[in-house]
């Protein structure tokens, strides 16, 4: 008898942040950039792994090219909104 392994067809956050070795905020980072490509079941949020590569491919593709992607926080770049 054959198993098949099926492959997940979707990742969550932590996922991602899991297979990438990169952190949540910066997940959520790319996110916001537009560079991760993600959608909503309900209240979550996941990708797609043909999305993550994709991602990966992207950080590769722009460190080869000298220009390595960093992500950085709102309070890093001095937007200070909604923070006491």
């Amino acid at each position: 008898m054959t198993v098949t392994k099926l492959e997940p067809l979707k990742l969550s956050i932590r996922q991602i942040a899991e297979v990438t070795g990169e952190s949540i905020p910066t997940i959520y980072s790319a996110i916001n950039a537009g560079d991760l490509q993600t959608f909503l079941v309900g209240r979550r949020r996941f990708a797609r792994p043909e999305a993550v590569r994709a991602w990966v491919d992207h950080l590769e593709a722009q460190s080869n090219a000298g220009r390595p992607v960093s992500y950085r926080s709102r309070e890093a770049l001095g937007d200070h909104r909604g923070v006491a």
